[in-house]
């Protein structure tokens, strides 16, 4: 059963960009869906002149922020980077989701050999913010945990499709129900993970307090390096792990090394920046295939570092 319900973006010129003034509204899906369509087709050079789209509605006058979200409108994306499949893939994903709505559309490191894309889909309501962390665990428990089931990122957004040069792109879309996020939740009940500890109940500014106590506490500066390779601060056995992938599995893996080399220079009380965490971890991915070589490894960095100076 088709549901109309409004359809509603904010746009952001880049990653950069954190001003949440720019905002589109569609009647329904069906005009969005269209909209996505014909984007699709405008020939764009790179990720970096594209503009970006999130659900995330915010306060009035606010920046690109968790705290200023009010809601996700009623649509959801996700993203896709390693999903196995035989055949082909317009098959493969429609089987998967028989019976959902959905657009999927290629992303700008899509190659033939690896397909990544963004699934879109309707939902019959709005999304409050307070229960986004709990719908985002429901559906990818649902999808099949094809991406991460605890997301911090309530702002989170996504670039538009488009025809991107050097990239396998297509779109293409699938007929049926619309998620109902309420029955959804119910089918997946949700606690929020907490270590349980002391840090976890403190109020957000004095948890920002610690961390930047911590930070100040880190004054070895006298440690160099010109390479991984040589870094003292790189997690050799992951490396290997890294290396022998062959199929699924890049992307956890190498956030896993980035929280490793945060830890290790933490430990060592050196100030590592998520600039060169993101540094050291791109040269390994040149080696490796060069998987990364458009995806924003620097957010990725922020997030590991935050993670290691909650949890020293």
């Amino acid at each position: 059963m088709r549901i109309t319900v409004e359809i509603s973006l904010t746009l952001f010129n880049s990653i950069f960009d954190n001003k949440t003034q720019q905002k589109l509204t569609f009647e329904n899906f069906d005009s969005f869906e269209k909209a996505l369509y014909g984007l699709a087709q405008r020939k764009i050079k790179s990720k970096k002149d594209a503009p970006l789209m999130s659900p995330a509605q915010y306060k009035p006058d606010t920046t690109r922020k968790n705290d200023n979200v009010t809601m996700w409108s009623a649509w959801c994306a996700v993203d896709v980077d390693d999903f196995k499949f035989d055949g082909d893939l317009n098959d493969a994903i429609n089987s998967k989701f028989n019976g959902t709505r959905f657009i999927c559309y290629s992303t700008a490191s899509s190659t033939q050999s690896v397909p990544k894309f963004r699934l879109v889909f309707p939902l019959t309501k709005n999304v409050p913010a307070e229960k986004i962390r709990h719908f985002w665990y429901a559906l990818q428990t649902e999808l099949g945990d094809m991406g991460d089931k605890q997301t911090k990122d309530l702002s989170r957004m996504y670039y538009i499709p488009a025809k991107y040069d050097n990239a396998y792109n297509f779109i293409f879309s699938g007929a049926g129900d619309t998620i109902n996020p309420d029955s959804l939740m119910n089918k997946y009940p949700y606690k929020e993970k907490s270590s349980g500890s002391f840090f976890d109940r403190l109020p957000e500014d004095m948890k920002k307090e610690i961390i930047e106590h911590r930070k100040s506490k880190l004054d070895n500066t006298n440690i160099n390096w010109s390479s991984y390779k040589n870094c003292p601060f790189f997690p050799r056995q992951l490396e290997k792990e890294y290396r022998m992938i062959t199929n699924t599995g890049w992307y956890h893996k190498m956030y896993q090394i980035m929280v490793a080399i945060a830890g290790n220079a933490v430990k060592n009380k050196y100030p590592i920046t998520a600039q060169e965490i993101t540094n050291l971890c791109r040269e390994l991915d040149v080696e490796t295939g060069n998987w990364y070589k458009s995806r924003p490894l620097e957010k990725e960095a922020d997030r590991a570092l935050e993670y290691v100076y909650k949890n020293i």
